[in-house]
């Protein structure tokens, strides 16, 4: 096999420059094992072609790495040089068996089962989203298979779909599974709900492996929590003992084998690196295949992450996975292209594009495998709920400051959802100056810590759970944190303009949960906030954060809708028609008399070539097509940098987010030399211990202002050798009063407001 495949066309050697020793030492490595694993007596052509030369040769590599790392680990294999061939292979099987067992490789769980979603969950009355899981047949569950999953917040997507995965295990008697969410918040929430699950199932065994850049700072503490009623492996207080997944995943800590994990959440990250070309992007490929991948928030994904999830689906339906993708709701012609790619994995390269009508049930689970393509409707939980939407132009920060504290003058639970981080911070001073101690701010330039302890005073003044009163005044002001990662309940919403699907996504945090409100609260309202000039919307603020004409079109198709100065949308039955009359295929026809209409169609032009330039930078960057015949390393000239934390920058990192980013962690200069506090209580020497690697990434934050992150990635801590713990972050130099000028812009760590980028200190 290595001989043959390291000769170029015309059968010459591709090594050059060797000694001819070489050659003949290969060749009997290869007889060497040959006579282990094939004897020689039998024909190679015995064991068949596979199916796919491409995905056999990705499973393949995916072993041989994962079986040198642990045939390499001399704790496991000893040096053994002296002992002849046939004693050392009967001791190597021993071994090796041994290997697999410490690794938790060869756990033995009971076979996977299911009965009833009821059961699964111990809920009595599960929602028809639920429900309809418990229908499907044994032809929906023959894999692999692609089923998207379309419903509205609050119905239940997330348990519907552990409740597929659970039943496509029982149907496959495999029941691995990796959960992919849009950020480390919403990942670490999954974390815990997996862990409650999997641990119910198979207590230790169930040990779930968090997955992404933060995981070693919080998966330890969201274990312990999510398994607080779940501690004692019996009922005797005198015997019973803490239980832990730990130990048991300690030998995927590593984060090239964390994906290797029965049981795993993380980032979409994760998943979105197995599509593209790194040195171990066919482990990646390998952990991956088999398992049961959900990907959820996948509407929110831009070109250029859309195209790496498509090579990326491809490769998962060619090596086996079945994938269950998770959304408000898809355009058509999204919905059709994803499962495209994976139906070509399953039928070939010419199978035809789904046709996905426009007018498609809502909600709905769609399937689509080898056997069928077919969409399954399914009624809504929740009772259709009346929506108003009011444009509002406030000019200040002082005006949208005021605005909010008057919505909540005499109760009730306000957030304001800003798309820039500033803007936010700008709007909680005003807050802060007309009303001190009011609103709590939570956005992504919060170190760590900081922002998680966030996160649970929101969860715990407005979550599903809280106990808040409709007299409680709560005012929230956050940036798209509040749209995706929490799980909260607000009464009024003043969200700036998104397009259709993130502006829909964000009012299902509006009235989601049953409770008591306030008179003027009964009907759902959502203020509208956009700048204007000379009577149209001006969208230079966010052109940086959303295609101008997606704004455009969604303002336009809003507009029209308007009734008294009001905006009434039904949900869900509005849903799909909005989202279909923004994401069209073709530019829609403009009325030439329109004031706005040339700018809507630079704006599409626009948002055409940026499209196209986001694609072939993912192209550039992508693993080699799983279909073609063609050996996989033809042409494998470039290899990327593996980036999924978004430290490198340059075009040769791997990259699954568009955009330069940087991880900086914040840390003082006193007299010379730095400390984690500004006082110097605590300096910092090279020689680091885990508890202060640990409280320094506590502190970390990401910067993906361009103006910043060229210059902060020249500042290196000033040690010669750095802990792994620390690897691909940058400190943030900053004088006793929290201050740093970088690249000619001020910053300032504001205990109240964050990381400030070019404001004024308060």
């Amino acid at each position: 096999f290595f001989v043959q495949n390291m000769r170029n066309e015309k059968g010459k050697l591709l090594l050059t420059n060797e000694s001819a020793e070489w050659e003949a030492l290969r060749r009997a490595g290869y007889d060497l094992l040959r006579a282990q694993l094939v004897p020689l007596t039998s024909s190679l052509a015995e064991i068949g072609q596979p199916l796919s030369a491409r995905s056999a040769t990705i499973a393949l590599t995916g072993l041989m790495v994962l079986s040198d790392w642990i045939g390499s680990n001399t704790d496991f294999f000893p040096p053994d040089c002296e002992t002849p061939l046939d004693e050392y292979v009967q001791r190597s099987v021993e071994r090796a068996q041994n290997a697999i067992t410490k690794a938790g490789l060869a756990h033995e769980r009971a076979v996977p089962t299911y009965t009833t979603f009821r059961d699964l969950f111990n809920i009595t009355e599960p929602r028809p989203l639920q429900c309809l899981i418990d229908k499907l047949d044994a032809g929906d569950l023959a894999g692999p298979a692609l089923y998207i999953i379309e419903a509205p917040t609050g119905e239940g997507k997330t348990e519907a779909a552990l409740a597929l995965a659970r039943r496509i295990a029982a149907a496959e008697g495999s029941d691995e599974l990796f959960f992919a969410l849009p950020t480390m918040a919403t990942g670490n929430q999954m974390f815990g709900r997996l862990s409650k699950l999997y641990h119910s199932l198979y207590g230790t065994l169930g040990a779930v492996k968090l997955i992404h850049g933060q995981a070693a700072l919080v998966q330890d503490e969201l274990r312990r929590l999510a398994l607080l009623d779940h501690t004692y492996e019996d009922d005797d207080p005198d015997t019973r003992q803490p239980v832990s997944g730990d130990e048991m995943l300690h030998w995927f800590s590593s984060s090239k084998r964390a994906l290797l994990a029965p049981f795993g959440a993380g980032t979409v990250d994760q998943v979105e690196m197995a599509g593209l070309h790194t040195r171990y992007y066919m482990l990646k490929l390998f952990s991956l295949a088999g398992k049961v991948i959900v990907i959820d928030e996948v509407h929110a994904y831009d070109t250029y992450m859309s195209t790496i999830l498509e090579r990326t689906l491809c490769w998962l339906s060619v090596l086996g996975s079945s994938v269950i993708l998770l959304s408000a709701t898809l355009p058509s012609q999204r919905h059709a292209r994803l499962a495209h790619v994976f139906l070509q994995g399953v039928l070939g390269e010419d199978v035809a594009v789904p046709t996905i009508p426009a007018d498609m049930d809502y909600p709905a689970l769609s399937i689509y495998s080898a056997r069928q393509q077919r969409s399954r409707e399914v009624a809504a939980f929740r009772d259709e709920q009346r929506l108003t939407l009011r444009w509002i132009h406030d000019d200040s920060y002082t005006a949208q400051a005021q605005r909010l504290l008057d919505l909540v003058a005499d109760g009730g639970a306000v957030a304001r959802l800003c798309n820039r981080v500033d803007d936010a911070q700008q709007i909680v001073r005003e807050l802060r100056r007309l009303a001190p101690g009011s609103g709590i701010l939570i956005h992504a330039r919060f170190p760590l810590k900081q922002r998680q302890s966030r996160e649970k005073r929101i969860n715990r003044r407005v979550g599903r759970d809280s106990p808040r009163l409709p007299t409680d005044r709560v005012i929230i002001v956050g940036t798209q944190v509040l749209e995706q990662s929490l799980d909260y309940d607000v009464d009024v919403m003043i969200t700036d303009l998104a397009p259709i699907d993130l502006l829909l996504q964000r009012a299902g945090r509006l009235h989601r949960h049953d409770r008591p409100r306030l008179p003027r609260f009964q009907d759902a309202v959502m203020y509208v906030q956009f700048p204007v000039s000379e009577q149209l919307p001006d969208w230079k603020r966010w052109e940086r954060i959303y295609d101008e004409y997606l704004l455009w079109r969604t303002w336009e198709v809003m507009q029209k809708r308007i009734a008294g100065g009001l905006i009434p949308i039904m949900l869900p039955r509005d849903y799909r028609p909005l989202i279909e009359k923004v994401y069209t295929a073709e530019l829609p026809a403009l009325d030439p008399a329109a004031p706005h209409t040339e700018a809507m169609r630079k704006a599409w032009e626009t948002m055409q070539a940026d499209g196209k330039k986001m694609e072939g930078e993912a192209r550039l960057r992508l693993t080699p097509k799983p279909l073609s015949p063609a050996h996989i390393t033809l042409g494998d000239l470039l290899q990327f940098l593996e980036d999924e934390e978004g430290a490198l920058i340059g075009w040769q990192a791997a990259k699954t987010r568009l955009g330069e980013r940087i991880t900086v962690i914040p840390v003082y200069e006193v007299d010379g030399r730095l400390a984690i506090d500004p006082q110097g209580r605590r300096r910092l020497t090279s020689k680091l211990d885990t508890d202060m690697q640990s409280a320094l990434l506590n502190r970390a934050l990401t910067i993906s202002d361009e103006r910043l992150v060229a210059a902060l990635a020249k500042i290196d801590w000033p040690w010669p050798k750095l802990p792994a713990l620390l690897k691909n972050t940058h400190p943030l130099k900053l004088d006793a009063s929290g201050s740093a000028m970088i690249a000619g812009i001020p910053l300032q760590l504001d205990p109240l407001l964050g990381l400030t980028i070019n404001q004024e200190t308060v």
